[in-house]
C-alpha cells in the first residue's frame, strides 16, 4: 500500500508546475515566518537568492507580499487578506462550523477548534479562542501530525487504511512521554476511537495540554473533518472532562447535522 501511494505521488508530481509551485511555498512561508528577508526565505524555501528575489518582486506585483524598504524584511501583503477572507467564506464547513465554535468555546471555556486532514497531516481550518487569560497557543492553519493529539488522532482513525499503515509504518515521533511511538499501540488506539466515537488525549504533544475530539461527518456519512477543544491540564478539575467530552459531542453531532449527516 506505501507503494501505491508513492506511485500516486509520482503521477500527481507530472502535473505540477513548478513556478506556481515555488510561488505558492513561498506564500505559505512568509505566513509561518513574516518580517523575513531574501537569504532567510532563500534558506527556508531551498532556493537561490536570484530566484527568491524575483518570486517575492512578481508576488509584490499582485499585493500578496509588502516589502518594508528601511527594514528589506517582507510580509504578507494586503490582497492576501482577501484570499484568506473568501476561503472562509466560500467554505460551507467552516462557515457552518463557525458558531457552534463560538459557542463551544464559551461552553467549555477553552479552544474550540475544526482540523481537517491534508495528506498525512492535520491542518486547524478554524478556531475560537479560549475567553480565559491562560489559553493554550493555536493558528489557522498549522499543520500537525496524526498520531499525536485529540484531533489528528480523530482523523487518522477515519483516514483511507493506505494513510492509516503508510502513517503506522512511519517513523512515529515521541514528543513527550504520553506520545504513542508504537505502530501496534496506535492501531489498537484508532480502533478504539472508532467504537467510542471520540478521544480524550492528555499530554501526547505537550505534557501541559489536553483535548477532546470528535468527528464531524457529511451527508454521505464520511468524517470530513474533526471537532476538537483543547486547554492546559491546570484546569482539568474533578467532572471537567466530562463536562468537555459532553459538549465536544453535542457540537460534533450538531454540526454533522447541519451538514447533512444523520
Amino acid at each position: 500500500m506505501v507503494e501505491a501511494i508513492e506511485e500516486k505521488n509520482k503521477k500527481n508530481a507530472s502535473y505540477v508546475i513548478s513556478s506556481v509551485d515555488r510561488a505558492a511555498h513561498m506564500l505559505l512561508v512568509l505566513a509561518e515566518s513574516p518580517d523575513s528577508g531574501v537569504t532567510e526565505l532563500a534558506e527556508a524555501t531551498q532556493n537561490t537568492k536570484s530566484l527568491t528575489f524575483r518570486l517575492l518582486h512578481t508576488l509584490e506585483r499582485r499585493g500578496l507580499v509588502r516589502k518594508d524598504p528601511e527594514r528589506r524584511t517582507y510580509t504578507l501583503g494586503y490582497r492576501a487578506l482577501l484570499l484568506g477572507d473568501q476561503s472562509r467564506r466560500q467554505s460551507r464547513l467552516i462557515s457552518t462550523a463557525d458558531p457552534i465554535l463560538a459557542e463551544l468555546s464559551q461552553i467549555t471555556r477553552e479552544n474550540a477548534l475544526l482540523l481537517v486532514r491534508e495528506d498525512q497531516k492535520a491542518i486547524c481550518i478554524a478556531i475560537h479562542e479560549s475567553p480565559e487569560p491562560l489559553r493554550i497557543f493555536a493558528a489557522v492553519g498549522r499543520l500537525g501530525p496524526l498520531h499525536a493529539g485529540g484531533g489528528p488522532k480523530v482523523l487518522l482513525a477515519h483516514a483511507p487504511e493506505e494513510v492509516q499503515q503508510s502513517v503506522i509504518s512511519g517513523a512515529l515521533e515521541a514528543f513527550t512521554e504520553d506520545s504513542i511511538s508504537d505502530g501496534d499501540a496506535l492501531m489498537e488506539t484508532l480502533d478504539q476511537i472508532k467504537a467510542d466515537g471520540h478521544v480524550v488525549s492528555v499530554g501526547e504533544l505537550d505534557p501541559n495540554i489536553f483535548s477532546v475530539a470528535a468527528p464531524v461527518r457529511d451527508h454521505t456519512g464520511a468524517v470530513i473533518a474533526a471537532l476538537a477543544v483543547n486547554g492546559p491540564t491546570a484546569r482539568l478539575a474533578e467532572g471537567t472532562l466530562d463536562n468537555v467530552r459532553s459538549a465536544v459531542l453535542t457540537s460534533a453531532t450538531k454540526l454533522s447535522q447541519m451538514l447533512g449527516g444523520q
